[in-house]
């Protein structure tokens, strides 16, 4: 791992969140339509990926490194 990633994950929004929630997710940007600020990741894993996608795409590499002597991150923050 030569350098930091970082990504997050969406969860799906409730019915009531979904009606009153600026925010809107492009690409690997999140950010308010009409706003100048913006929020850019190396990846936003979407509402329907799984968590063995995400252990594939990023997980597994950080415990590989972990097990050759590399310091690793991983945070697990829920919102």
């Amino acid at each position: 791992m030569e350098r930091i990633h970082v990504s997050v994950r969406a969860r799906p929004l409730s019915p009531e969140d979904a009606k009153c929630s600026p925010w809107r997710i492009s690409g690997n940007s999140i950010f308010i339509p009409n706003q100048p600020t913006k929020f850019d990741f190396d990846r936003i894993f979407g509402e329907e990926c799984t968590t063995l996608e995400i252990y594939k795409a990023r997980t597994k590499d950080i415990v590989s490194a972990a097990i050759q002597g590399f310091n690793g991150i991983l945070d697990l923050s829920f919102t």
